[in-house]
């Protein structure tokens, strides 16, 4: 069934026809391309670290064991340290050199004409090659750039902002495990102060997130940290209706101030660029 733009709440609408609104896109939205989820990916990992470092096949069973429970982050602070030097290589490998393609997903986002952002924890480069096709010039930031992305939101400039790093330069850093994450949020204080701007003065839009995405819920606790969640804009989630329950959308909804849109799973997530694409419409000119 194809996704209705009347289930699109007014409120998202007004605030994205005035221009207050941020684009979260996670992991799921790189699926269509081919690229790993968290499991696969250290899945992956594992592999790599088994041809190239040597890992005994009791450790890789270990791996596999924390993968299959759903201990992401614990495994993948294990196998980065494992990999050392070949991490990055294999990032790049991963994210870059397979040569993954835009999807309809991505050409629908960068319809949006009236995002003043684009924040992702993905490292591939899908989002910015399709905006790319339009303006060149876009700016693209990484936690790095503290000072370019505060610059673009006091200008209204839009920008695309590669919260977790970039795999074309995996060696200025991936953020990967919980330890990275706290290292960014502890030496680089600018990061900080730039999260707590986006999220407490802009409507942020989930798309390809869900509440199993490590990397996605450390940074949302941490906003959330650094804020009473009731202060800020409301945020809105595109969830899978077949993976989410009223327990859980409760919770988004009272610990981040997230209200969940559904959408459904199927023809590989069709709906989330039919929802896109609906919001996009609505700002157009007649």
């Amino acid at each position: 069934m194809a996704f209705d733009p009347g289930t699109i709440p007014g409120s998202l609408l007004q605030e994205y026809a005035k221009g207050r609104c941020g684009l979260l896109v996670g992991a799921g939205a790189s699926v269509g391309a081919g690229l790993p989820q968290w499991g696969d990916l250290l899945r992956q990992m594992v592999a790599e670290a088994k041809d190239n470092v040597g890992i005994s096949d009791e450790k890789v069973s270990d791996y596999e064991s924390l993968i299959d429970q759903g201990r992401y982050l614990m495994a993948a602070s294990g196998l980065k340290t494992d990999l050392g030097s070949f991490f990055a290589g294999f990032i790049r490998r991963v994210f870059v050199d397979s040569k993954p393609a835009p999807t309809e997903l991505h050409e629908a986002i960068a319809q949006l004409a009236q995002l003043q952002f684009v924040l992702t924890t993905n490292y591939d480069t899908l989002i910015e090659r399709t905006f790319r096709k339009n303006d060149p010039d876009v700016t693209v930031c990484t936690f790095k750039d503290a000072g370019e992305v505060r610059r673009s939101l006091s200008s209204r400039e839009f920008f695309i902002l590669k919260a977790h790093g970039d795999a074309t330069k995996s060696g200025d850093g991936i953020i990967l495990t919980e330890q990275d994450y706290r290292n960014i949020l502890f030496k680089e204080p600018a990061y900080q102060h730039m999260l707590a701007t986006m999220f407490s003065m802009y409507t942020v839009i989930f798309a390809g997130a869900s509440m199993t995405d490590p990397e996605v819920n450390l940074m949302l606790n941490y906003v959330a940290s650094t804020f009473a969640p009731d202060s800020g804009p409301t945020h809105y989630a595109l969830l899978t209706k077949e993976k989410i329950n009223e327990v859980e959308k409760e919770r988004w909804f009272k610990d981040f101030k997230i209200r969940v849109i559904p959408v459904s799973s199927a023809d590989e997530y069709a709906e989330l660029a039919e929802f896109v694409l609906a919001l996009a419409a609505s700002a157009a000119p007649i």
